[in-house]
C-alpha cells in the first residue's frame, strides 16, 4: 500500500507541475495562435490520433457548446475521404505531443498543399516536424509524465486538455456570447433547466385554459377538457388572473353542492393563485411547483399581466425524462 500511495502522489505531483507550467505558455506564441483562429474565415478543424485525438474531440465539443463552428477530424479517416470537411479559410488545430506522429504530419502536409488553411500545432516540441509545418505553435512544457514507467501520456495529456480550454476561453467573449446564447445551445438536461426561461416553453394565447369569472360551470368543464391541463385560469373583466379551478376544485365543489347548474366559475375557483414570472428559469418553476405542491403555474410579466401557463409534465418531458 505504501508503494501504491507513493506512485499515486508522484503522478498527481507531475500533473500539477504540468498545469502550473502552462503559465509560461500564455505569451507571444499563444496570442499568435489565437489571432489566427479568431481571424479565420472558415471553420475550426481539430485533429489528433490516439489520446491526443480524444483531447481534440473534447476541444471540438467545448468550442461548439460555446457557439464556435468546430469539428474533429481523425487524421487517418481524413486520408480516406474526410478531408471533404475542410475548406479554404479553415484553421487546423493539430495535437501531437511528440510532434512526429506520422498520421498527423501526413494529413497536415496534404492540407497545406491542397487548401488555403492555417495550421496551429499543440505539441511538446516546437522544433518538431509538426511545428515546422505550422503557422503557430503552442508548446506543452512537460518534462515528466508521471507514469510509473514514464511512458504512458499522463501529465502531457492533462496539460494539452487545459491548453484546449485556454484557447476556448480566449476565443469566447461574454460581450458576444452570454448566458442566453449558451442556453440556446443547451436546451436539454440540467443545463437547460438552469438556463432556459419559463417564457420559452410556456403555453400562450389560445392554448391557455382560461375562463371569465361569470363563465357557466358547464363551459368551465368544457374548457378544462379541451385544453387537457387539469386546470383553468379565471380572469376578471380587466384580464387579471383572480383565481384557478382544478380538477380537485371541481370534485370538492360537487361534493358540497351536488350540481353545477346555475353556477359560474367565480363560485368554484380558488382565489389568490400562485404565479411565476416569465423571466424565471425553468428550474425555478419546477422548484416552485414542488414547494406549492401544484403541477401548473400561470405565468405573469413584470406588469403582473397574465401571459402564459407552464405544466410540470412539459418540464419533465423536455428536460428530465
Amino acid at each position: 500500500m505504501e508503494n501504491l500511495n507513493k506512485r499515486v502522489k508522484h503522478t498527481l505531483q507531475r500533473e500539477i507541475e504540468a498545469v502550473q507550467s502552462l503559465q509560461k505558455v500564455i505569451g507571444e506564441d499563444f496570442e499568435k495562435a489565437i489571432l489566427l483562429i479568431k481571424n479565420r474565415t472558415g471553420k475550426i478543424v481539430i485533429t489528433g490520433v490516439g489520446k491526443s485525438g480524444f483531447i481534440g474531440m473534447k476541444m471540438a465539443a467545448t468550442l461548439v457548446s460555446l457557439g464556435h463552428t468546430a469539428h474533429f477530424m481523425h487524421p487517418v479517416e481524413a486520408l480516406h475521404g474526410d478531408t471533404g470537411l475542410v475548406s479554404d479559410g479553415d484553421v487546423i488545430i493539430a495535437f501531437s505531443f511528440s510532434g512526429g506522429t506520422t498520421e498527423i504530419n501526413r494529413i497536415v502536409s496534404y492540407l497545406k498543399k491542397t487548401f488555403t488553411v492555417s495550421i496551429v500545432a499543440i505539441t511538446g516540441k516546437c522544433d518538431s516536424p509538426l511545428a515546422t509545418q505550422s503557422d503557430a505553435c503552442i508548446e506543452v512544457p512537460v518534462v515528466e509524465e508521471g507514469c510509473p514507467l514514464n511512458l504512458a501520456p499522463m501529465a502531457s495529456t492533462t496539460a494539452s486538455l487545459v491548453i484546449a480550454d485556454l484557447i476556448a476561453s480566449a476565443l469566447t467573449s461574454p460581450d458576444s456570447f452570454d448566458r442566453k446564447h449558451f442556453a440556446k445551445l443547451h436546451p436539454g438536461g440540467s443545463l437547460g433547466l438552469q438556463l432556459m426561461q419559463v417564457s420559452e416553453i410556456m403555453l400562450t394565447g389560445k392554448l391557455m385554459p382560461l375562463v371569465r369569472e361569470e363563465t357557466p360551470m358547464q363551459d368551465v368543464l368544457k374548457e378544462m377538457s379541451e385544453k387537457k391541463r387539469g386546470i383553468t385560469g379565471v380572469q376578471s373583466g380587466d384580464d387579471k388572473l383572480v383565481g384557478i379551478i382544478t380538477d380537485g376544485d371541481v370534485r370538492r365543489f360537487l361534493m358540497k353542492h351536488s350540481t353545477i347548474n346555475k353556477k359560474v366559475a367565480r363560485d368554484a375557483m380558488t382565489t389568490h393563485p400562485k404565479t411565476i414570472q416569465e423571466e424565471e428559469t425553468v428550474e425555478g418553476a419546477l422548484c416552485a411547483m414542488k414547494e406549492y405542491k401544484v403541477s401548473n403555474l400561470f405565468v405573469v410579466n413584470s406588469d403582473d399581466k397574465l401571459v402564459g401557463v407552464i405544466h410540470m409534465r412539459t418540464i419533465l418531458d423536455e428536460y428530465v425524462v
